[in-house]
């Protein structure tokens, strides 16, 4: 008899929503507002990072580092007014994989590095399937380190091999990894190094299917077995 997954853990930011650059064209004209330009390499070297690891390297590249709790504060009510004025950016493929996740009878929580005023303002927008949300509010440390995911297991009551962690980032995947879960992920930008828990798939969601997911995950706990 073939076992299905307990449930499935998305990441927030560029896996369900395409929100990354939303953040990116924030930061950008935050910088701008102070005569500092990022290049498209040091942009791609924040995704999936903590904003008060971007802010705090904000505040550096204006020279001017005690304006890092301020700028944290601006970017985070830009982004939750943007996201708030405009709706959540869904990625192609993320709503419809979700609904045939959900009717499979397998559980969806989003785990995500964000917090504050954008999770906030985000949580209100989000599907009913998506019965909690693991901000970096809820722990100590956030991605990479594993507690958010962990926490969410816990939360669920299920181990690490009931689950499937969908991810984009380089700190969101080793978050997922460091866990024990297996990982798919669908990274626009980032690099990410092989792992025998991971699956890293081109072009982000659209197309994927639960049948997919499912059968990966199955031919990585029979191998781990």
């Amino acid at each position: 008899m073939l076992v299905d997954p307990a449930a499935v853990l998305w990441d927030f930011d560029g896996t369900l929503v395409d929100s990354e650059p939303v953040w990116a064209q924030i930061e950008a004209e935050m910088l701008a507002g102070y005569g500092v330009v990022w290049g498209p390499e040091e942009m791609r070297s924040k995704i999936g990072q903590h904003a008060e690891v971007t802010t705090a390297q904000m505040a550096e590249a204006i020279g001017r580092p005690e304006l890092q709790a301020e700028l944290h504060h601006e970017l985070h009510e830009r982004v939750a007014d943007r996201l708030t004025r405009d709706g959540l950016p869904w990625l192609p493929g993320a709503l419809e994989l979700l609904d045939e996740v959900t009717a499979a009878g397998i559980r969806s929580v989003v785990v995500t590095a964000s917090a504050g005023l954008v999770m906030d303002a985000a949580a209100r927008l989000l599907p009913e399937a998506l019965e909690f949300v693991i901000t970096a509010d809820d722990v100590s440390r956030t991605k990479p380190d594993p507690e958010c995911y962990e926490l969410a297991m816990a939360r669920l009551g299920v181990t690490a091999d009931e689950v499937i962690i969908l991810e984009d980032s380089v700190p969101g995947t080793a978050a997922g990894l460091a866990s024990g879960a297996f990982v798919y992920a669908v990274p626009a930008l980032a690099i990410l190094e092989p792992h025998p828990r991971l699956h890293v798939a081109q072009g982000g969601l659209a197309g994927t299917t639960l049948a997919e997911l499912t059968g990966l995950w199955r031919q990585y706990r029979k191998v781990a077995a």
